[in-house]
């Protein structure tokens, strides 16, 4: 492996592969990739284009406003979901329709796809293996017990593709998602497609469709292939450590043949495996005379965060870019909003701090410093098994998550999960009627954020006809959760507040960061082969200038341990007096 630094530049006509750590200058070196190709390839020409795929939409606007607007127009910047869309599935998409029951006139982009009761008791009544579903899992029990379907809808609503023997894709459940319905999924398992048919026929089609079909129609018409190397004589992926196999698989065959590959990743920052990534299709990915290259500078962080990081991590040793001190990490034992308060004290009034998370309960909590004891983080998985009313349940959630994106300013967010209410409406009735409710939402926001959930239903109700209540699981739900603990848990898709998941931070770069981890193992043992340890690492590693942590509570044996081996300070706000 080639040692180079972030500033260096490399032959444009061959495959490499860079692996990076944290604040190596992934970005920085990828963008004068670009311009360096731009400028002296001869195989460009006036209608060819570079595509620059990276993991977030984030991501891809950083790289256009790095390129800036001279060379915009000659490279495609997009997340490989968008570009497989646009050039794959949009246009070629009508080859494989009738196969697959798909309703081309009515594909619009993909999303996210939930259970329906309708599709999934048609799914069921239609099952190849119906007869094999005796009680306790007959097809009456599995729709209506409500343990079982809450299980079917988790099951459901994690399908993966996966490649068995050896190129062929096939559809699977995931075992440990099965729960209450694990003696059936192998039953249901043979039949999966069919699902999928049922919402390919609305034309409804999710994200991992959109590689699915993308590695059907490219395997199967190898014109399509001709077409996307004549298109882009160069293809670069960005944070390719969270790439899955059916990623890997299309990468591979444009790379063949005319088309110059080239791949930038860390695999100690692979923190996706709950999409389906994998460390192993960065580390185990080799073209054809592809060289690899490491840059182990970080121009990011100061000498202390970047002492640390180099500590818990052994395979690579980072050295300082911008060789400067600053104040020593600090690990606050107490409550999370005091540690805070704390921190603004430390860094100035006028200091920006961004708290990162674990969990989307916690971060949202952060948002409005609400106290984390009590929080229930998994009280969004409660609500979706208490309400047996699929339908009751999407119009709460839909409308809650689409009041909260609006709160922080996400309107379009806001506005598609609003849509998905009116979706029997006519285009034009639906952006009306959503603007409509919201804002009506939004002005009687006081009248039910601190009441009960029964509160905020009552006032969709006279906007939305849903199903009344009977005495049980639900009904107590409703009654006994407040509007505000649920929407906690929500997740905010496009999060750019000071307080996110480590994950949404993920890319991003803060001058104070405090972290806020549900356990202290990532150092007390640390493990980088571990996803758990590698997301904490992944959050670390966003600090530019000054690290916080905060945690409860910690032992003296390990207090000691973790001030000696990383030079981290330790301070008990237990043991401060607090203003009455």
């Amino acid at each position: 492996m080639i040692t180079i630094t972030s500033s260096d530049l490399i032959d444009i006509e061959q495959h490499f592969k860079i692996t990076a750590g944290p604040g190596a200058g992934k970005t920085h070196w990828l963008v004068n990739h670009i311009k360096n190709t731009v400028k002296n390839s001869l195989r460009l020409e006036k209608t060819r284009k570079i595509a620059c795929i990276t993991y977030t939409n984030v991501a891809v606007e950083t790289i256009l406003k790095r390129l800036g607007t001279g060379i915009t127009n000659r490279v495609e910047v997009s997340t490989i979901h968008s570009f497989l869309y646009k050039h794959v599935i949009k246009p070629y998409i009508f080859l494989v329709a009738d196969e697959f029951n798909l309703n081309v006139k009515k594909i619009d982009g993909h999303d996210i796809i939930l259970p329906q009761r309708s599709i999934v008791g048609t799914w069921l009544e239609n099952h190849v293996n119906k007869d094999k579903l005796k009680h306790p899992n007959t097809i009456k029990q599995l729709q209506f017990t409500e343990d079982k379907m809450a299980s079917l809808w988790v099951w459901l609503s994690n399908l993966q593709y996966k490649f068995e023997n050896g190129d062929a894709l096939n559809l699977v459940g995931k075992k440990e998602k099965a729960g209450a319905i694990s003696k059936v999924a192998g039953i249901l398992e043979e039949d999966l497609f069919s699902y999928k048919k049922l919402s390919w026929e609305r034309g409804k089609i999710d994200h991992d469709d959109v590689l699915f079909f993308s590695y059907v129609l490219i395997t199967r018409h190898a014109f399509i292939l001709k077409v996307l190397r004549a298109k882009f004589p160069y293809f670069f992926l960005d944070e390719v450590q969270d790439t899955n196999p059916i990623q890997t698989k299309i990468l591979k065959l444009i790379a063949q043949e005319e088309t110059i590959v080239g791949v930038i990743g860390d695999p100690a920052q692979s923190i996706y495996a709950f999409q389906g990534a994998s460390i192993d299709e960065f580390i185990n990915l080799k073209l054809e005379n592809m060289v690899e290259y490491q840059i182990l500078e970080n121009r990011r962080s100061s000498n202390q965060i970047i002492d640390l990081l180099n500590k818990v991590r052994t395979d690579i040793v980072q050295t300082k870019f911008k060789n400067f001190d600053s104040e020593l990490p600090i690990l606050f034992i107490g409550d999370t909003r005091d540690a805070y308060r704390k921190i603004i004290e430390l860094c100035g009034e006028g200091s920006t701090i961004h708290t990162l998370s674990r969990d989307n309960p916690t971060a949202n909590a952060m948002k409005s410093l609400v106290s984390l004891n009590g929080i229930d983080t998994r009280l969004l998985t409660k609500f979706k098994e208490a309400d047996s009313n699929k339908d009751r349940m999407r119009i709460i959630l839909n409308s809650i998550e689409a009041v909260e994106f609006a709160r922080i300013g996400d309107y379009k967010n806001a506005l598609d999960k609003m849509k998905a209410l009116f979706s029997d409406c006519p285009e034009k009735d639906q952006v009306n009627n959503s603007i409509k409710l919201l804002q009506e939402l939004l002005a009687k926001y006081c009248s039910y954020n601190e009441k009960s959930l029964m509160t905020f239903y009552t006032v969709m109700k006279s906007h939305i006809s849903m199903s009344s209540f009977k005495a049980g699981t639900a009904k107590n739900f409703y009654d006994e959760t407040t509007y505000n603990q649920l929407a906690i848990c929500i997740n905010f898709k496009e999060d750019t507040s000071h307080h996110r998941t480590i994950h949404k931070a993920k890319g991003d770069e803060f001058e104070n960061v405090l972290l806020i981890p549900s356990s202290l193992a990532f150092l007390i043992n640390p493990n980088l082969e571990n996803e758990e340890d590698r997301v904490y690492y992944v959050g670390m590693s966003r600090a530019i200038n000054r690290l916080f942590f905060v945690f409860p509570k910690i032992t003296k044996k390990n207090q000691k341990f973790i001030e000696d081996q990383y030079n981290i300070k330790v301070e008990d706000l237990t043991k401060v007096p607090q203003p009455i």
